[in-house]
């Protein structure tokens, strides 16, 4: 069930009016309400699934509170490293068994010059499995390092695991932040008119983001990563995917975050403008900023992060962005994009500093450090290592005649590259008003709010890409 399909307008319209009118009397009344709802959302993938993030939640539920009663620290850890192997080893076993069997393989016939004989398996990759297994894995950690309570409500527990606007693509929650909102004592949970308005508002601007933009992109850069051709086209599909990304993950954080709103609960800001970063380090505190604050407090900083040499520092960046890519995928391109976006820290980060932060100098350090980002995402989008080195080869700005030849029309490649330009000028502004954008839209007049609630719906209506034999799901369903 997509949040661009009907079928999920649907399920949201009904599940959001039992829950305010019928199920809104008592917490695990709502709690019980919002668990089944969740389960029958995954369940609509395949419902087999619901046994693995029940055994996970279950898994987490037990292992929180034995490690809270134990005495011993011995025990503690022991306890902490039996959740981590159970977690870890699901995870290994659904998404990276395959690969590093397929690795294997391939090392045995390089060494030995024999074909390698370890079997696969066919194994169905579950949606969101990297997610809910992270975001259950944190609770964990926490209780672990008494940073948080175990919770003795497993139905309060189950939903937060399975909370459908954020279960399958996140934002990663920490159970601090949302945890404690299902443990909400209040009987009846106040309709704030205010609080839906602007989750409406959000569920509309990913829509159209998505819709509009994104998937009209992915006709482009799909077709051009499919037979790539030398020059300005190839360029230009590396140009389209980076902002491809960034819109299609951004809108589903965005319709998670308002579809949560119109449940009344607080979502974290998964994204905040990340093409208006000056260094690498502040593009990461940007970008994906649920699962980058993850591997930072649960890997970095155990790591030593910063409080070590500077060699011991690059070390741990490096660990942590081969991990990172290798959690987005079990392939060996996502580990390389990883090693390159580790080293934009470790090298470039150092000159960026040295440039001063205003006018042409800030500029000039976006453009790079999107640039940069732009060229590692290759290996991101790239099924193979040899398609990433085909994509490399073809770069350059020559062949201007194709620019028309891979599924867009020169009219609507015009509409795209104009209503890209409009978005980042948007962001641009957002950015020079220091997120007072929001509050100063809300609480403007009221025609200045309703000309663009009205454009935004009438322009994903009517230039929104439906079918068109693409894939319209989401990208980071598959991670």
């Amino acid at each position: 069930m997509l949040f661009n399909s009907f079928a999920f307008g649907f399920f949201l319209i009904l599940t959001n009016f039992l829950y305010w009118i019928a199920f809104n009397r008592t917490r695990k009344l709502r709690n019980c309400f919002l668990l089944a709802a969740s389960y029958f959302f995954y369940g609509s993938w395949d419902w087999r699934f619901l046994f693995l993030i029940m055994g996970i939640t279950a898994t987490d539920y037990i292992f929180g509170r034995l490690i809270h009663d134990s005495k011993s620290d011995g025990k503690r850890k022991a306890l902490l490293a039996g959740a981590l192997v159970i977690n870890l080893g699901v995870l290994f076993v659904f998404k990276y068994f395959n690969f590093f069997v397929n690795s294997a393989n391939a090392l045995i016939d390089v060494l030995l010059g024999i074909p390698g004989g370890l079997r696969t398996f066919n194994i169905v990759l579950p949606v969101g499995i990297s997610f809910f297994t992270f975001q259950g894995l944190g609770y964990v950690i926490d209780v672990y390092r008494r940073e948080t309570e175990p919770v003795t409500d497993i139905i309060a527990f189950s939903t937060f695991i399975a909370f459908f606007p954020q279960l399958v693509a996140g934002p990663i929650e920490r159970a601090k932040d949302l945890l404690s909102q299902f443990l909400d004592e209040t009987d009846r949970k106040p309709f704030v008119y205010d609080q839906a308005r602007r989750g409406l508002f959000l569920i509309a601007i990913g829509l159209f983001k998505k819709i509009v933009i994104a998937d009209r992109l992915a006709i482009y850069v799909d077709a051009a990563y499919a037979n790539p051709v030398h020059g300005l086209p190839t360029l230009v599909a590396v140009i389209f995917f980076c902002f491809q990304l960034y819109l299609d993950f951004s809108a589903y954080s965005q319709i998670a975050i308002g579809t949560a709103k119109l449940f009344g609960f607080r979502l974290s800001t998964n994204f905040r403008r990340p093409y208006m970063a000056v260094t690498f380090r502040d593009f990461w505190s940007r970008w994906h900023i649920t699962l980058t604050g993850w591997f930072r407090d649960y890997l970095y900083f155990p790591l030593g992060g910063s409080r070590c040499s500077a060699t011991r520092t690059a070390i741990n960046t490096m660990i942590v962005f081969m991990v990172s890519g290798i959690w987005h995928g079990a392939s060996w391109n996502f580990v390389i994009w990883g090693i390159i976006n580790g080293l934009s820290l470790i090298v470039f980060d150092r000159w960026l500093k040295l440039n001063p932060k205003a006018g042409v100098a800030r500029l000039f350090s976006a453009l790079f450090v999107t640039s940069y980002w732009a060229v590692s995402l290759i290996f991101f989008r790239a099924q193979t290592f040899g398609d990433a080195m085909a994509m490399f080869s073809n770069l350059g700005f020559d062949n201007a005649d194709a620019l028309y030849s891979f599924g867009l029309k020169e009219a609507e490649f015009r509409f795209t590259v104009w209503i890209i330009a409009g978005l980042m000028l948007i962001e641009l502004l957002e950015e020079k008003l220091k997120d007072k954008a929001e509050e100063l839209f809300f609480n403007g007049f009221w025609l200045v709010r309703w000309i663009p609630y009205i454009a935004i719906v009438l322009v994903t209506i009517y230039f929104g890409i439906y079918g068109n034999g693409s894939d319209n799901n989401f990208i980071y369903f598959q991670f």
